[in-house]
């Protein structure tokens, strides 16, 4: 597939991989990749902004944004935003630090241009503003005025970053790590979609629901 494709066997590879990370493929050990026939299945559905989700006790974390800009949706964001395949959505990528540490990469996706203005007005401002970089977009969201967040939904699961990721979170390529995906509705539409990429030994805190979710 890669040859008909014109792309090196590592970009197939972190295809099929993300195409699992979404529920999308299922892989049977010895036999081979298949196509899901069911969609994936629910999990947790009080969800916590990614700086609440990864501190637990007395250790605190840290956010720094990393990457904010307009791009084509993917088919992931096309399916579970209901964003036109020729709409732009927003891009925002995080770290996440405990002391100095990078514990998680987080992948934020929002719908662009009126949706997102008439949903969660100045929502677009913020993401570009220089003094809100420490915080995740979907802590931003609970912050804006007017906002109802909910419901959502939740899947965990066990992966591999990939090179891209595993490059962004200083861990191997093929280094164990969890991805939560996060997507829940703002006024009633489909709004945000995230995916959490969290290194070893990096406990979840999932026992205590967001405000409003």
């Amino acid at each position: 597939s890669g040859t008909m494709m014109g792309v090196s066997r590592t970009v197939v590879r972190e295809a099929l991989m993300l195409l699992e990370e979404d529920g999308l493929l299922l892989t049977r050990r010895g036999i081979g990749r298949f196509v899901n026939t069911v969609l994936p299945s629910p999990g947790l559905e009080n969800l916590l902004p990614p700086e609440k989700l990864l501190s637990h006790g007395d250790s605190e974390v840290s956010l720094k944004r990393i990457d904010n800009r307009l791009q084509k949706p993917s088919d992931l964001t096309h399916e579970l935003l209901r964003i036109g395949k020729n709409d732009e959505s927003w891009f925002c990528e995080s770290l996440v630090f405990r002391d100095e540490s990078v514990i998680a990469l987080i992948q934020e996706h929002l719908p662009a241009g009126e949706v997102l203005n008439s949903a969660a007005p100045g929502i677009a401002q913020a993401l570009l503003d220089p003094q809100q970089q420490h915080l995740s977009v979907h802590a931003l969201l609970m912050v804006l005025p007017g906002t109802t967040l909910g419901p959502g939904l939740c899947t965990v699961q066990a992966a591999i970053p990939g090179d891209d990721r595993g490059h962004k979170l200083g861990i191997d390529p093929n280094a164990p790590v969890m991805v939560q995906t996060q997507s829940f509705m703002l006024q009633g539409k489909p709004f945000y979609l995230a995916k959490i990429i969290i290194t070893p030994g990096n406990p979840l805190r999932i026992n205590q629901p967001a405000p409003g979710l």
